[in-house]
């Protein structure tokens, strides 16, 4: 028996569990777990097969959420049967678990529809191919050798080669598969559908375990939403699960029917279990999507973006909706459509409050501290929410909410306003202090002003309001006579001061940091190895452990620690083909294993060549301007090995002359960005043109290469015509913090710009490398993450790329500006900070989108010394 944090798994170690085939799910609710468990073991120790179990009712509370896998919805056990015995075990349980009911497993056919008992063709031990992004896939793997996906997917699927046992001489597929089957389900967003018997469905919304949501006509040709809630998931203690939160918004959208800017309800009704809720439809682009495509709100009337009438129209419908007696407790950007002519409604109330109910559900950064605890809401929660709301569309940054203590977080929210706004914050800015306040009272001010300054003030209000004297007497604010901007004098918050960066804060902060990236790598040696139902440990530098030990080398004090996860990187690396990229595969890992081996861990073996089989990428993520990069590194630190790593080099750099790569586009689905955005993926350095002419340069200056050398000279006068567009569109209006990145911007662009400069001794480059870093400075504020890849600390890099270059101090406070940035957004004192990763509301540790990144960067800020990592210029520490 092994058990670990989810599952006990039960196997007799003295039969073979075959790689793959058919295996069966039981699902289960957590009050009926063990009843089903009674059902159960008996008839699977009869049978003798492995099986794993959810290792409590809590767990699998947790598990029927979705929240922490959406294929685990349902699967309270697992069983791996002998495949000759799969029907008669799956008849058996059937007969014993009659009855009882449970979440539905999407992914898997149900063996008859009253036993919540189901199969599916799918991996039993760990199978995997891994993609060009070091992600593991688990497979199953046909007669012939043919691949295919293994995971849990949103239906029932079977591979080609395999019959179903239970319902032999049918089509497996789901094109194909029963009638009966596929309304069961209620899957798929094929347009033309009919869901419930009378709305045709257009398009789909959102597809998972939990319910599917679509977009839909009625008989009239009225657009409508229909939301599903599937039976028994999310159930809680008090056996409440997703259908209650349907029939709580049903109640309260029947509560608001016909307020302005909130869906009318239409249909309400019941499908075998599972319920269904059908609304008008208030369009697609909710605030999230309209800041991220249109930029950010200001206080510029009659553009279109005016905050305060967004400010004033959110408080409106809200003030509509609490003299309805409901407080909303969901209010965020993705719950915000906006429709064409700039109307706001509001969307899922789900765990809205209402006639003294009210269900647990809260937005993290966006719902008042303290509504997870339950206790009643009123409507100054909702203000908090419009605060945190009103600050995303002036930031287009989420609320801090990394630090477990809600005040520290809001503080940090705050700075990072005062560091958009340092002049001072006026206008709606001014007021989110007010709004953000923990105290109801202040909060309830604030609008008050809102409605006062942007909006018509109810004349109810207006009688009440008066002038709120500040400190000494004086008035701080005024209710204009007859509403709108005119004339206002609000009370403005004070935002706190932000941190500034000194010599021994900068030292402890790194300090403490090297011991986070120290006890996260423990974690992972402490970690079980053989897991059955967990992928490989990452082993590649973007997102695993060679990101970490790498920087960890760079430590003395965390040598030691750096050297034992060399020694456990070699240990569990998958036998699997990993690529052979920089940050995503196997030549970041070579580096840092080589790098372990000639400083701390001489009796490391050699790590095996890595070889280019295959059409290979231009690029420095995935491609062979990172291989060459990394090759060029290994053969300037491994004197022994020089002429192999120069060998693979010196392929790479051919095969970027020739042209004889393969096309990203014929690999990348991504979305174009805002125009005079700055973002430009096809011209930054992950990704684009600067990574290549960066490693091409590098190629000839360690060889005397000639058609390097010319390739790399046309490359930079290309990407010097492209960056100047790029500087003035940072400079603009539409800028976005994406722009001033060191994968899709600015910051990559600037690093490879600042290596020309020096190599050439051109003066050109070298001043354009010097606006693009003031352009991103100019833009760093309002980066959301404080990361490598997307955000500060790869800007950071850059600005200290050009003081190593330049000598200009100027640079070297602009770094520290972007340090100062770093603690604003993390937890903790800013002395102990706990960095956010690229997810924002849980500590990050990896090197591209956690600590041991901002790790790197704040390592060159104190020492103002040494090379980036993961460049052709890096060297072994010391």
């Amino acid at each position: 028996m092994y058990e670990d944090d989810t599952w006990i798994s039960v196997h007799d170690p003295r039969t073979d569990i075959p790689p793959q085939g058919w295996k069966i799910h039981i699902s289960a609710r957590p009050g009926t777990l063990a009843d089903t468990l009674d059902r159960a073991l008996p008839i699977l120790a009869e049978a003798g097969c492995a099986f794993k179990v959810a290792r409590s009712a809590e767990t699998l509370m947790e598990l029927n959420t979705g929240d922490v896998d959406a294929a685990a919805v349902g699967k309270a056990m697992t069983v791996y049967p002998e495949q000759d015995a799969v029907v008669e075990l799956g008849h058996a349980l059937a007969d014993a678990l009659s009855g009882l009911s449970a979440p539905r497993v999407v992914s898997d056919r149900r063996v008859r529809p009253d036993a919540p008992v189901y199969y599916r063709y799918a991996p039993f031990a760990p199978q995997y191919r891994v993609d060009e992004n070091g992600d593991f896939e688990l497979i199953v793997i046909g007669p012939d050798g043919e691949q295919l996906a293994g995971a849990a997917g949103p239906e029932f699927t079977c591979p080609p080669w395999a019959t179903d046992p239970f319902r032999p001489g049918t089509d497996a597929s789901p094109e194909r598969r029963q009638p009966e089957r596929r309304q069961q389900e209620e899957g798929g967003t094929g347009g033309g559908r009919i869901v419930g018997g009378r709305y045709r469905v257009t398009s789909g919304v959102v597809r998972g375990p939990r319910g599917n949501v679509y977009r839909a006509t009625d008989a009239a040709g009225r657009r409508v939403v229909v939301k599903e809630a599937r039976a028994y998931v999310g159930e809680n203690a008090e056996g409440w699960d997703l259908r209650m939160y349907l029939r709580n918004e049903l109640r309260i959208l029947q509560a608001l029917r016909g307020v302005t800017g909130v869906p009318e309800p239409i249909d309400h009704f019941r499908h075998g279990d599972d319920e269904f809720l059908v609304m008008t439809d208030a369009g697609s682009r909710d605030l999230n999507r309209d800041v991220a495509e249109n930029g950010l709100f200001t206080e510029e009337p009659g553009t279109g973006r005016d905050l305060g009438a967004l400010a004033a129209r959110l408080l409106e419908v809200l003030d509509a909706v609490h003299g309805r007696g409901v407080v909303v407790r969901d209010l965020s950007p993705k719950n915000v459509v906006l429709g064409d002519d700039g109307r706001c409604t509001l969307i899922d109330f789900g765990n809205s409050r209402y006639d003294g109910l009210q269900l647990p559900g809260w937005s993290y950064g966006y719902s008042v501290p303290g509504q997870q605890t339950g206790r009643e809401s009123v409507p100054a929660d909702d203000y908090f929410s419009l605060g945190a709301t009103l600050f995303f569309a002036a930031t287009g940054m989420n609320p801090v909410m990394i630090d477990p203590d809600p005040a520290r977080n809001v503080e940090r929210t705050l700075m990072c306003l005062a560091r958009m706004f340092p002049s001072g914050a006026t206008g709606v800015p001014g007021l989110l202090p007010g709004l953000l306040s923990l105290d109801p009272d202040e909060r309830a001010e604030a609008a008050a002003e809102i409605r006062a300054t942007y909006g018509t003030v109810p004349a109810e209000i207006r009688a009440t309001h008066e002038a709120v004297p500040a400190e000494g007497g004086a008035t701080h604010g005024t209710v204009p006579a007859e509403g709108g901007r005119g004339g206002a004098r609000c009370r403005r918050w004070a935002l706190p001061a932000t941190p500034k960066l000194t010599g021994d804060l900068l030292s402890r902060a790194l300090d403490h940091t090297v011991r986070e990236c120290v006890a996260f790598a423990e974690r992972l040696m402490a970690a079980p190895e053989d897991a059955r139902r967990e992928s490989p440990p990452v082993t590649n530098v973007y997102g695993g452990c060679a990101g970490v030990g790498m920087e960890l080398l760079h430590h003395p004090e965390a040598k030691t620690v750096a050297g034992d996860l060399a020694r456990w990187t070699v240990r569990v690396t998958p036998p699997a083909k990993l690529p052979p990229s920089l940050y995503f595969g196997r030549t970041g890992t070579t580096l840092f294993l080589t790098a372990a081996r000639l400083t701390t861990v001489p009796e490391l073996t050699e790590p095996a060549p890595v070889t280019l089989d295959g059409p290979q990428r231009a690029d420095q993520a995935h491609g062979v301007a990172g291989i060459g990069s990394g090759h060029l590194a290994l053969a300037a630190v491994e004197s022994a090995a020089s002429a192999r790593h120069l060998a693979v080099a010196a392929e790479c750099a051919r095969l970027l002359v020739a042209g004889d790569v393969k096309d990203a586009d014929d690999t990348d689905d991504r979305t174009p960005p805002p125009p005079g955005s700055g973002v430009s993926v096809e011209t930054a350095y992950a990704h684009g043109e600067a990574g290549c002419a960066d490693f091409l340069l590098s190629y000839h200056e360690a060889t005397g290469d000639r058609a390097a050398g010319e390739a790399a000279r046309e490359r930079f006068a290309a990407l010097a015509v492209r960056a100047e567009a790029l500087v003035e569109e940072l400079n603009g209006p539409d800028a976005r913090p994406m722009g001033a990145s060191w994968c899709q911007g600015m910051s990559g662009i600037t690093g490879a710009l600042a290596h020309a400069a020096g190599a050439y001794g051109d003066d050109g480059y070298l001043r354009l490398a010097e606006r693009g870093a003031r352009a991103c400075l100019t833009v760093a504020p309002q980066a959301w993450v404080v990361s490598q890849c997307c955000g500060l600390a790869g800007i950071g890099e850059a600005l200290i790329d050009l003081a190593m270059l330049t000598g200009d101090d100027g640079y070297w406070r602009g770094a520290e500006e972007i340090a100062e940035l770093m603690l604003v957004r993390a937890g903790g004192e800013p002395s102990r900070p706990v960095f956010p990763g690229n997810d924002l509301d849980k500590a990050g540790h990896t090197w591209s989108t956690g600590a041991a990144g901002v790790l790197s960067f704040l390592r060159r800020l104190d020492r103002r010394a040494g090379s980036r990592l993961w460049t052709a210029g890096w060297r072994l520490p010391g």
